[in-house]
């Protein structure tokens, strides 16, 4: 059956096939005659030049288009790189600038962190890189994925640390804030300071000729006319008003942080138990209730469950009450 066919292929491949041109002006007939095997073989070249013109055809417009597509994720990377170099050196101004308001702040300086969140690409780091972003050949951009996340890691490990400082440092200025509040710093009436701090002698016991026994005076004496406003000289709640003994009628504030300011002999308290009260609020009058000689006002200052110095605490300041530089008596 094969050798049939064979045979049958060979005898038509061997029969000849006469092509006629005939021009339409003087030029002579030509006349062709073509065996169909040649004709075949015609065939097949042509089809197989065909077929490589359209694969290195396709291969070159591959090659454009890949390029083209490299060139945009040049252009991306180097917009990437770009813009991760401003984020390192934006978060280096932001660590220099935090260091800055600590040392204003008086703050200690956070601890450095582990060996892995230190470093980073360096100046020289992104000059590399930027000069790899202007290769002429795609190939010559070694970018690793690790070396970008590895980036991309620390610049959030950073961002994080800044954030958690700035926090820091807010709270502390709150703190800080409301440390100064809750600080006794200004006179609390007007007048003449009649006692100081520290020991004395007794004045009830002078008066009344019992003796001069040395006794402590936790506070200081300030002298004025009966009904002189008394004002609180921190931000702070009202813990106690009324009589308390020698105290007479007494007001006692906390402002918080271990700072408690009593104010005695007062003539009427303007204060409820309960309520707060601001640096320079009136919270009562100046009187002689108690043991006392005449209208003052006796003022301590306690810290932390001791009694200091309230000369310590305060400032004359303009359009305030203040301490009216008489004569000390």
């Amino acid at each position: 059956m094969i050798p049939r066919l064979l045979r049958s292929a060979e005898r038509a491949l061997s029969r000849y096939v006469t092509v006629l041109v005939i021009p339409h002006s003087d030029l002579p007939l030509l006349r062709g005659r073509f065996s169909l095997a040649f004709l075949a073989f015609l065939f097949a070249v042509w089809s197989g030049l065909t077929v490589w013109a359209g694969f290195v055809v396709g291969r070159h417009a591959d090659y454009a288009v890949t390029k083209a597509d490299n060139m945009v994720l040049r252009a991306k990377v180097s917009y990437m790189a770009s813009e991760i170099g401003k984020s390192r050196e934006f978060l280096e101004v932001a660590r220099s600038t935090d260091r800055q308001i600590r040392q204003l702040l008086g703050m200690r300086q956070p601890a450095p962190a582990g060996r892995e969140a230190l470093g980073g690409p360096s100046a020289a780091d992104r000059a590399g890189l930027m000069k790899l972003l202007a290769a002429d050949r795609p190939a010559a951009l070694p970018l690793s994925q690790s070396a970008v996340h590895r980036t991309l890691t620390e610049i959030r490990q950073e961002s994080r640390q800044r954030l958690a400082s700035y926090q820091e440092i807010a709270w502390f200025i709150a703190n800080q804030r409301s440390l100064l509040r809750a600080t006794p710093s200004i006179w609390p009436t007007t007048g003449n300071l009649t006692s100081p701090f520290g020991y004395r002698f007794s004045p009830i016991r002078r008066a009344s000729h019992d003796g001069d026994d040395e006794q402590f005076h936790s506070g200081i004496d300030i002298a004025n006319r009966p009904g002189t406003p008394i004002l609180a000289t921190a931000d702070g709640v009202v813990r106690f008003t009324g009589w308390s003994g020698g105290y007479g009628m007494m007001v006692l504030v906390d402002h918080g942080f271990g700072y408690s300011t009593l104010y005695a002999h007062c003539s009427k308290a303007h204060a409820r138990v309960g309520e707060r009260v601001k640096r320079r609020q009136a919270i009562a009058d100046m009187g002689s209730t108690g043991r006392a000689t005449g209208a003052h006002l006796h003022y301590e200052v306690w810290h932390h469950g001791r009694p200091v110095n309230p000369i310590k605490y305060v400032q004359v300041q303009p359009g305030s009450a203040a301490f009216d530089p008489g004569e000390t008596r």
